[in-house]
């Protein structure tokens, strides 16, 4: 199989959990019905903003899931019922007393292929889950796929590390904050140019807010952009519309642009085989400026502001 179909879902979030499953559960069985696809790529975040996010701390306990559970077997049905492979988006998976921002991958018999949990938390996600340890590659019958939760996209080295490892596709179970809203696509672009890579990007369209510290409003903003890119373009994406967006990929392509052309006409290679890991040893070192944790520095503001109430 050298070109594969693929349908990422955007869409906006509903009031209720409940909701938001039930429109994805709709939505994949269009499209599993329509026959068009291999592979659904979902967004972060799949039924709603999590716990720890302002006005949602009632959730705790109540939408939390455990991998495999309830949520990953209504996937893996569907992905049994019409042969696809579902890359899950996120959800708050819960282990015992951890909590983890974790994504599945489930294949096209309804088996769960593997689960990755974000390694890099953001702002609050610091003092409310527990970061990952690991990443995750799939080898599968297309091709070699790379699985990044939102934020660990935003940390070079990993999608670096996985296209090392042979990753033809990086996805990123994302979220784009409005703020960021204008460097999503020009950093997919750029993923696939330095990592000779597709880069599939999924998120949602959403708004929560609520009181987060001192009673005072707090708004996070969601924009959507899910956007797929080679290395030659920006293939498609979607600005803050609900939509499916479709798009094939050639793995053979991705595979071309890998091989070593001795003339240099064609330079993408050069990213992969022109290295000299002798160099970059430096990388293993902090950041320069670092002088202490970022999650203690979150911690330390959150606890001061409770403390003036």
């Amino acid at each position: 199989m050298s070109k594969v179909k693929i349908a990422c879902l955007q869409y906006k979030w509903r009031d209720a959990p409940a909701e938001n499953l039930n429109y994805i559960v709709s939505e994949i069985r269009k499209i599993g019905e329509e026959k068009k696809v291999e592979v659904i790529f979902l967004p972060e975040f799949i039924i709603g903003a999590p716990f720890h996010f302002p006005g949602r701390a009632h959730l705790k306990g109540v939408v939390d899931d455990t991998i495999p559970g309830k949520i990953t077997g209504i996937f893996s049905e569907l992905a049994k019922k019409y042969g696809l492979y579902i890359f899950g988006g996120t959800i708050v998976e819960r282990e015992g007393e951890q909590y983890y921002n974790s994504t599945f991958v489930i294949g096209p018999e309804g088996n769960l292929l593997g689960k990755a949990r974000k390694n890099h938390c953001y702002a609050a996600e610091m003092v409310a889950v527990t970061p990952g340890n690991g990443m995750l590659l799939l080898e599968l019958p297309f091709g070699k796929v790379g699985i990044l939760v939102c934020s660990d996209f935003w940390i070079p080295e990993m999608p670096r590390i996985l296209s090392l490892q042979g990753a033809e596709i990086i996805y990123v179970a994302g979220s784009s904050l409005l703020q960021n809203i204008s460097d999503i696509k020009p950093c997919m672009r750029a993923n696939s140019v330095f990592n000779v890579c597709y880069t599939v990007f999924t998120s949602v369209v959403g708004e929560v807010e609520g009181n987060r510290v001192n009673d005072k409003k707090f708004k996070i903003e969601f924009g959507g952009h899910t956007t797929v890119a080679e290395p030659d373009q920006i293939m498609n994406s979607l600005e803050d519309e609900e939509a499916v967006l479709y798009e094939e990929l050639d793995m053979d392509y991705i595979r071309e642009l890998r091989s070593i052309d001795v003339k240099f006409q064609k330079t993408h290679f050069f990213s992969l085989w022109g290295r000299r890991p002798e160099l970059y040893r430096d990388i293993l070192k902090p950041y320069v400026g670092k002088d202490k944790e970022l999650g203690e520095l979150v911690e330390e503001y959150l606890n001061s502001k409770e403390e003036e109430k």
